[in-house]
């Protein structure tokens, strides 16, 4: 009965958190690496998130999903971690597109052509795909993380979905671009 897991802590309920750990701990981290490309760094984030969420439990509003609230704190700790390093790579999406889209996209050439399609994506872009469809939130919890309206959101969504579709249906779109 998690009818309000973040009311349930606050009063001491250690193991409703231990739970929410437990439930999100692998999204949180697949995040963090994708924000930042390097397995150290997305570890050490995802800590702290879990850490930062525990100790600022008392400052939860009880709007939305606990999830929620572990995504936009990951998202601003990658935003800071991002400022200390200023690192010039690439985000990346190569891990998670690997470890969600096999059933999916079985040619290997398939998953390339994603890959490189997703990055290209403006960043705003990038990030709504990734949190929508291999971390499967809802429109109103990217909104809450993105801090976005869910208009907004939806808009990126169709926005980069349209654009992921076009350049897949291209007919030279594999030749035209990794032949430059």
């Amino acid at each position: 009965m998690l009818l309000n897991p973040i009311r349930k802590i606050k009063n001491g309920y250690a193991d409703i958190g231990e739970k929410i750990v437990t439930e999100n701990y692998d999204a949180i981290y697949k995040y963090c690496y994708w924000k930042l490309g390097n397995s150290e760094d997305a570890q050490d984030i995802t800590q702290d998130v879990f850490l930062s969420f525990i100790r600022n439990i008392n400052t939860y509003s009880d709007r939305g999903k606990p999830r929620a609230f572990l995504y936009t704190i990951a998202k601003n700790l990658c935003i800071n971690c991002n400022k200390k390093h200023r690192p010039d790579y690439l985000e990346s999406t190569k891990e998670i597109i690997d470890t969600y889209s096999t059933e999916k996209i079985n040619n290997i050439t398939d998953k390339i052509t994603l890959e490189h399609i997703v990055n290209q994506l403006p960043q705003e872009q990038q990030e709504v795909i990734v949190l929508r469809y291999v971390h499967d939130l809802k429109v109103n919890e990217i909104a809450v993380i993105t801090g976005k309206s869910r208009f907004s959101v939806r808009y990126r969504i169709n926005l980069a979905l349209s654009t992921i579709k076009s350049k897949l249906n291209g007919s030279d779109y594999i030749e035209k671009e990794f032949t430059k």
